[in-house]
């Protein structure tokens, strides 16, 4: 069994008998029929589109250039080849009532599921229209809801040319989508406020934002991620600003490796997950 994404709260994984949707608390099973098709070669990417208790909850599965859809608790796939080129999806988030998907190669996508499926592509551009190289080998990145805000957060590996261990998160929030000239502009932010933000550093899991973390003894505009050392499973990092971390593992994990790394779930009754009910996890099955 493969280890595809953590969305929603929930484990998705493919074998031989199809998807699996795993509630990591219940252990709770659902998965929709077998997909047959011709054009179903390959798995690129794979997301639930809203909660699974959402009446508007689907499994969106990519393959080649086919998109497959499938409605929680339907019996049945819908196939769909996207008007937009190439089409590849890494982060998948739900805002303002739209589905937003940050592709590979600095691609942005709105994603409209009704009345039928549509796919704006987007190019991503930073301040002042200078699209920056910030996607590296070596560099992960994650969407992720704070409020009325959409924010990129980046994992940068600082230093590599001089050997060095340094390494920073980056923030940066969506100020605008130009669908004349297919631009998704964004501008950096220097803080979080009163939000913090849980990341895995295995990309196939979603970034959970938290509000007021004070009142659970946390601290605000700061990023939570596993460390990998035994004395304390997780660490601590103020946004900006450059640490030192001896552990490739913030870097050689996730989509290139089929194991399921340490992340961060929350139940997935809280639409908005209460810091109270963030429980980090490790890999089963090792």
């Amino acid at each position: 069994m493969t280890f595809l994404c953590c969305s929603y709260g929930q484990l998705i994984f493919y074998d031989n008998n199809g998807f699996h949707i795993v509630n990591p608390f219940s252990g709770t099973k659902v998965g929709p029929p077998f997909l047959q098709s011709v054009h179903f070669t390959c798995i690129s990417y794979v997301t639930l589109t809203a909660p699974v208790a959402s009446a508007d909850s689907h499994l969106l599965v990519g393959a080649g250039a086919y998109l497959f859809l499938w409605r929680i608790g339907g019996d049945s796939w819908t196939k769909h080849s996207p008007k937009v080129g190439s089409f590849s999806t890494e982060q998948n988030v739900a805002f303002k009532g739209k589905t937003y998907a940050l592709g590979s190669f600095e691609w942005f996508y709105i994603i409209h599921l009704s009345p039928s499926l549509i796919i704006q592509k987007f190019k991503v551009v930073f301040e002042e229209d200078i699209t920056e190289d910030l996607y590296s080998t070596n560099e992960k990145s994650w969407l992720v809801v704070c409020g009325d805000v959409l924010l990129l957060i980046k994992l940068v590996e600082a230093g590599r040319r001089m050997r060095s261990e340094a390494f920073q998160f980056m923030a940066f929030k969506l100020e605008s989508v130009d669908t004349m000239t297919k631009k998704a502009r964004w501008v950096k932010v220097n803080e979080l406020d009163n939000w913090d933000i849980f990341i895995s550093v295995d990309e196939r899991c979603e970034a959970l934002p938290c509000m007021n973390p004070k009142g659970w003894g946390g601290r605000s505009n700061h990023i939570y991620f596993p460390s990998y050392q035994s004395e304390k499973p997780w660490a601590v990092v103020q946004l900006w600003q450059k640490c030192y971390y001896h552990s490739t593992q913030l870097f050689n994990t996730g989509r290139r490796y089929l194991k399921l790394e340490s992340t961060w779930v929350f139940p997935a009754r809280f639409l908005v997950p209460s810091c109270d009910d963030l429980t980090a996890v490790s890999a089963v099955g090792d």
